[in-house]
């Protein structure tokens, strides 16, 4: 069984600290591990879930290069920096950081083009494709982690794994999705799955783990499928592959 994992996705959103429970004592650069009273990791409730979903970002310091892949053809390639502070996707041609600012938990996305310092991404830009792919910057600020009342709706395998599926509902209306399922790991704390809604409550896009392989000392999904779905239909309007190639420290 995988006992720890790194799920580079949402695309940050499947990242997982691998084997962080209810009981972890391990403390992050960043801060300390979640506590919850002495809980089971049956007993959390949706929100302590999350939070250790959110948990998980903290723990890694390594980088790897990968592509976003939508046809032989079209092919994104990038460079993935995983920080104790900081997730930093890195494009070129021309040069691109999009930075997600994981310090203190705030999940802040930041974008630099062209050599210009980093600044917030505005929220009418969440919904903007990366690259002419299916990844947005909706995706890659993960607000919904963050987002109050999560529920979990109901535990099922998936992959041969037990998850949690958890609902969450967007509370300010801003970006694409109206509500968000997510499938945890209860094992890893990693995302396995993500499908998010539209405001009529019609999917529109979904993420799922592919394949891994082992980086060094962790694991990491070295493919994921990237959705969206048309929302009239229910059909897959089109498709990116995202891949992690290899680790460069």
């Amino acid at each position: 069984m995988i006992s720890k994992i790194a799920f580079p996705v949402c695309l940050a959103v499947f990242l997982s600290a691998g084997a962080v429970t209810a009981q972890s004592q391990e403390k992050p650069p960043s801060g300390p591990a979640p506590t919850f009273a002495g809980k089971t990791i049956d007993q959390l409730t949706a929100d302590e879930v999350l939070k250790l979903v959110r948990y998980s970002y903290t723990l890694y310091n390594r980088d790897f290069t990968g592509q976003l892949r939508m046809s032989i053809t079209k092919k994104v390639p990038f460079l993935l920096s995983l920080k104790p502070d900081s997730i930093r996707f890195i494009f070129s041609e021309p040069a691109q950081i999009i930075y997600l600012d994981t310090k203190d938990h705030n999940f802040s996305l930041l974008e630099g083009v062209g050599g210009n310092q980093l600044g917030p991404v505005s929220d009418a830009k969440y919904g903007q494709q990366i690259r002419g792919t299916d990844v947005t910057y909706d995706d890659l600020s993960m607000r919904f982690l963050y987002w109050p009342n999560a529920r979990i709706i109901k535990e099922e395998k998936l992959k041969a794994r037990e998850t949690w599926l958890v609902r969450v509902r967007n509370p300010d209306g801003k970006g694409l999705y109206s509500t968000v399922d997510c499938w945890i790991d209860k094992a890893s704390g990693g995302m396995m799955k993500m499908l998010g809604y539209n405001r009529q409550g019609r999917p529109i896009r979904r993420f799922e783990i592919l394949h891994g392989k082992k980086f060094g000392d962790i694991w990491m999904v070295d493919e994921m499928r990237i959705e969206t779905i048309e929302p009239a239909s229910g059909k897959v309007k089109s498709s990116t592959r995202m891949q992690i190639k290899e680790s460069v420290n």
